[in-house]
């Protein structure tokens, strides 16, 4: 058995591909942001709240964010400190998401989808702390959820400022498809926690919000895509946060290292 200071073999690949990344990224050209991106189906107003039904819809996620830091809080499942944590950061991203996004529907241009994308990283750092913890040590989760803390929130900054989103894609897409591979080749069939639940629900959040037009017209504008995005991405946190309901949890959630 290796000694907590030796490398393992599944932590010799995270950090090859953490530095694939990082070397893909500096070879990618410059990423821009779409014309269209800023412009959404549904723009009817409610009660005074511009694009209502893209505003309000981000009440899942504040509600979800709750509801998972109360259930971390209760919970009976014995859960080493770096693997809550994750969870935690990954929660408390969700709450605040739901009032970036908010705050960005309320008036969407480049500066408050700032506030919207911020919170978001948080979101991505914690469920990469919690995938890496789980599946391969708990000092591997640990070493990219602080990692991710700083290099998601400055992906957002660096776009900002240059108007490239090609840091922000390789974090939110790379780092998606590096959680199917490794879930893939970690197969387990006692997942204490629904991974692959919550990365379904994130696809059909991006598929909703690629079909926003679509949806709207489909419904004969009743809603439209991009509040079934919020509704399908709140409902991804909501299967982890139930997940905390039960007490028994297999070790490896809280191994030593």
């Amino acid at each position: 058995m290796p000694s907590h200071r030796a490398i393992t073999r599944k932590e010799w690949y995270v950090l090859l591909t953490l530095l694939a990344f990082a070397g893909f990224w500096m070879f990618m050209p410059v990423v821009a942001q779409p014309e269209a991106y800023l412009r959404f189906a549904d723009t009817r107003s409610w009660l005074g709240i511009p694009n209502a039904t893209d505003v309000l819809s981000n009440l899942a996620f504040v509600a979800v964010g709750l509801v998972g830091i109360v259930r971390l809080q209760r919970t009976q499942r014995p859960l080493a400190p770096a693997f809550r944590m994750s969870l935690y950061v990954f929660f408390v991203g969700l709450f605040l998401t739901g009032f970036g996004s908010a705050y960005f529907h309320w008036n969407p241009n480049n500066t408050t989808l700032v506030g919207d994308r911020l919170p978001m990283t948080v979101v991505f750092a914690g469920v990469f702390g919690g995938v890496l913890a789980e599946r391969v040590s708990l000092r591997s989760g640990l070493a990219v959820l602080l990692l991710m803390l700083v290099v998601g929130p400055a992906s957002v900054l660096y776009w900002h400022i240059t108007d490239d989103l090609s840091l922000y894609a390789v974090i939110q897409f790379g780092g998606m498809a590096a959680l199917l591979l490794l879930l893939s080749l970690t197969r387990r069939g006692d997942d204490p926690f629904p991974w692959w639940t919550l990365l379904a629900w994130y696809g059909v959040s991006k598929i909703a919000e690629t079909g926003d037009v679509l949806v709207w017209h489909a419904t004969r504008e009743i809603f439209a895509g991009h509040m079934l995005k919020h509704l399908a991405a709140a409902f991804g946190g909501l299967a982890i946060a139930n997940a905390l309901r039960v007490s028994d949890v297999p070790e490896r959630v809280h191994a030593p290292y």
